[in-house]
């Protein structure tokens, strides 16, 4: 009962007398008798005005006659009429139809909502309690074209249905709203227009294929211009699109407060330096924008049309449009209707009976009876970028569904008539067809939308009052992708070039760039420094190169490094090489002497032991060097400190045994095994700190190979073995073993001049090899390179040249040159090696 009273209840308010058919011309009639009727909600005037009467509130009058709505309503009449007079689709079945003007108005279009749920076309409130089992006078409804009126009107044709059963079902021809795809909320809404999501998608690719991320958009002030806009925000943000000025355009305002508004967001525009705006709007809001750009003389900018005005013939005709710029449209996609401005202009011709002024003033459309088809002639000319074509396929979409419904048979010509219709039914059966309707697919996805895409079309204006829509591109709705013809495109600016509308210009390559705003699009860029390049999917942030990679500053990729290490092929490691030669040449030539002449004092004074210790240590100090100037390894980085810390400081240690045997500090020494074997003690103890300071670096720190790439360009291989702490106590003991050494040398008093003279040529070594390696420290530390490892070579070479030439080349000297001096009266030589606590005879002894 609460339906009905509802009903009962809003019946003074939304009464709806219906035309009679014989009473009407066909121009103006508005309803025709059949089996079956299909309801049509078109929009015959954009307008509505309030009145009162006697202090009362009237009925809203519409006015301001719309054009397209009431071609929109032809080419639904013009469908049915194919339809009846078809022999394949519902054959012997008459369709008839009711319509009404829905004027752009909630109120407008409830009342003609609940016009189709009466019984009786006379009495619009004889409503029915239970329509799953009723037969309403109307099986579907054919529109409205407003996504708010879509909603206002479902929800009226299903408000006394079952939840789970919804009973009437519409097909709008112009409804984009992306609500209206919620199934859950809409499960009887279907439409032969693609949604308000396709449309966005569809502008954001035009506006990332011309590079403009600087840009507005302005919507109407209702249901689908706002959604519209969110949505298309929401896409733009991401594609890094800025929506720079967005703006709602003024609605229910007087026309001086609306001009008022509208010139203040032209103004706005044309400050903001913004050259491409896109607007979701109505026709006519479109329309008072668009004059009031033209009045602010804003020129040579980009315009982008929802599909709602993007053919608009009213804008299209505004005097100096022409001078804004370049106006593309999103204009959904159509096809072609035979013979339909044909049945225009024989509708048009028909005679039309008279009309008293009361009957013609309570018409739907009073205009339509003066209509001539010259009103008609260019619009149908474009009829393609208009949505006639759309309702025209929303009653075939009907019509097939009826067509199942009733299981007609093509080939015999029949259909079973007398089957009771509900349409619940014949809402399950339009959610299966699939057809194709003058080589246009016909059929609706789980959602209700159609695969429908839109046609890109571009404004041309000829002077000095015609225009022209070419295509020059399409959407397409399944795959999502915007194909565009640019060869097609004409620019409406200065220079008859693409126009530019970015905050910043593009990055060059290899530059990054960083916000220089709240806005994404307002940056500044900055090179990318070398080491690092610029990775397109990273625009923000420069990416470092790979180790083995490098790249010079503003750089877009990497190169690979030129792989180096220290070889023997290199000039200065061949000159180094030759002098290790030359130093174990002149090594050999020394001990082949020594051993030649081993029984002579010169020799014999050296010592057998310290000489043969020192040479070997020597060579091994200096083959070690080879290490340095092969290909490294891990295995070899492992090695080569170690053999040669180690060979050095067993040197020096028998040097030091020599200087404290020449130097007499040998009798200081308490422990006679320790006066007596202090040379072996020397380097064996040298030996073990070696040893010990080469194991904890390994625990520490162990040498690796390692990639440099600090150098520009190259991969240095080299040994990582100069870290603190291992290199550097190895280093450290080898210079305070030369020290203490040196400081023998110096506090001993030799025994005779002799070993004085062996003191003096030993100090004179070690102070030479204390420069060498102070001197060596911070030039190793400062340089890079792989030619490091040479000032290591060089150092060591030096050190055993100073001690070689400090210590031994003099006594080969006097063997192979002075042999007068080569005596023992010279050298006052005792047997090899004395024991050094060997006691002086007594007195007595010496007598006897």
């Amino acid at each position: 009962m609460a339906p009905k009273l509802l009903l009962g209840l809003l019946a003074p308010i939304l009464s709806l007398r219906m035309s009679k058919a014989k009473e009407d011309a066909p121009a103006t009639r508005f309803n025709a008798p059949g089996d079956f009727i299909i309801g049509g909600m078109f929009a015959f005037h954009s307008k509505v005005q309030y009145l009162t009467v006697d202090g009362k509130p009237q009925f809203p009058a519409c006015y301001s006659f719309y054009l397209i709505g009431y071609l929109q309503h032809l080419a639904m009449r013009f469908a049915i009429e194919e339809i009846n007079n078809s022999t394949s689709l519902l054959p012997g079945i008459r369709l008839g139809y009711e319509v009404h003007d829905t004027c752009n108005n909630e109120a407008v279009a409830t009342k003609a909502a609940l016009a189709f749920l009466s019984r009786d076309p006379e009495n619009d409130n004889a409503a029915q309690c239970d329509y799953a089992n009723a037969k309403p006078r109307v099986i579907a409804v054919v529109g409205p074209s407003s996504s708010s009126l879509s909603m206002l009107v479902t929800r009226i044709l299903n408000f006394l249905s079952i939840p789970e059963l919804p009973i009437f079902f519409q097909v709008s021809f112009g409804s984009s709203s992306s609500y209206l795809s919620d199934r859950q909320t809409f499960p009887s809404f279907f439409r032969t227009i693609p949604s308000d999501s396709r449309q966005a998608d569809a502008i954001v690719q035009l506006l990332s294929k011309f590079n403009w991320n600087w840009v507005a958009a302005l919507a109407t002030d209702n249901l689908y211009g706002r959604q519209a806009l969110e949505i298309f925000t929401q896409e733009a943000l991401l594609k890094d699109i800025c929506v720079a000025y967005e703006a709602i355009l003024p609605d229910g305002l007087n026309p001086s407060e609306q001009n008022a508004k509208l010139i203040d967001i032209a103004d706005r525009l044309e400050n903001s330096h913004i050259n491409a705006t896109v607007v979701f709007a109505s026709p006519e809001d479109a329309e008072a924008l668009l004059r009031a750009v033209v009045a602010t003389r804003i020129t040579r900018r980009v315009w982008i049309a929802s599909e709602c005005w993007s053919a608009s013939p009213s804008v299209a005709l505004i005097p100096g449009i022409s001078n804004i710029g370049t106006l593309f449209g999103i204009a959904i996609k159509s096809g072609a209707m035979p013979g339909f401005a044909e049945y225009v202009q024989n509708l048009l011709a028909q005679p039309r009976p008279g009309r008293t002024t009361e009957e013609e003033v309570n018409e739907q459309c009073p205009e339509c009876g003066s209509l001539t088809y010259a009103n008609f002639s260019r619009a149908i000319q474009n009829s393609r970028f208009y949505t006639m074509f759309n309702a025209y396929k929303a009653v075939y979409a009907i019509g097939h569904a009826l067509h199942q419904l009733l299981h007609c048979d093509t080939a015999s010509r029949t259909c079973d008539a007398d089957r009771e219709v509900y349409p619940w039914q014949l809402l399950e059966e339009i959610a299966r067809v699939n057809f194709t309707v003058e080589s246009e697919p016909v059929y609706f996805t789980e959602t209700g939308d159609p695969p429908t895409g839109y046609d890109l079309i571009l404004w041309d204006w000829i002077p000095p009052k015609n225009h022209t829509f070419g295509i020059v591109g399409s959407y397409d709705a399944l795959e999502r992708q915007l194909t565009v013809n640019e060869s097609k495109i004409k620019w409406n600016t200065e220079d008859g070039k693409l126009p530019v509308s970015r905050c910043t210009q593009e990055c060059k390559p290899g530059q990054k760039r960083w916000l220089r705003g709240e806005h994404n699009c307002c940056y500044e860029c900055e090179d990318c420094p070398a080491g690092s390049f610029q990775d397109q999917a990273h625009p923000t942030e420069c990416t470092p190169c790979p180790q083995h990679q490098w790249s010079p500053a503003q750089s877009t990729k990497c190169f690979n490094r030129a792989v180096e290490y220290l070889e023997v092929t290199d000039l200065l490691a061949t000159i180094m090489v030759a002098l290790t030669g030359l130093t174990l040449a002149q090594m050999a030539a020394v001990t082949g002497m020594l051993l030649r002449h081993h029984a002579s004092p010169a020799v014999r004074y050296m010592g057998r032991f310290p000489a043969s210790t020192v040479v070997l240590s020597s060579a091994c100090c200096c083959t070690s060097c080879f290490l340095f100037v092969t290909k490294p390894t891990d295995t070899i980085c492992k090695l080569r400190q170690p053999i040669f810390f180690g060979s050095f400081a067993v040197c020096l240690a028998a040097l030091l045994g020599t200087a404290v045997r020449r130097s007499g500090l040998e009798q200081t020494l308490k422990r006679r095994w320790l006066r007596k074997h202090h040379m072996g003690f020397s380097i064996l103890l040298n030996t073990a700190v070696q040893g010990l300071l080469c194991l904890l670096w390994y625990y520490w720190n162990p040498p690796f190979l390692e990639e440099n790439t600090e150098l520009d360009k190259i991969l240095l291989l080299q040994c990582e073995d100069s870290a603190f702490p291992g290199f550097t106590a190895l280093l450290a003991h080898v210079y305070c073993l030369a020290l203490f050494c040196c400081f023998c040398s110096l506090v001993g008093q030799g025994g005779n001049r002799m070993d004085r003279r062996a003191t003096k040529a030993i100090n004179f070594a070690v102070v030479l090899i204390l420069i060498i390696w102070t001197l060596f420290v911070p030039a190793y530390v400062t340089s890079q390179g792989k030619f490091v490892a040479l000032f290591q070579i060089f150092a060591g070479l030096a050190s055993i040249l100073a001690i070689f030439g400090s210590c031994y080349y003099p006594v080969c000297y006097v063997v192979l040159f002075a042999p007068h001096l080569n005596t023992d009266d010279y050298f006052s030589c005792l047997p090899q090696d004395p024991p050094a606590d060997k006691e002086k005879p007594s007195a007595a002894e010496a007598k006897g």
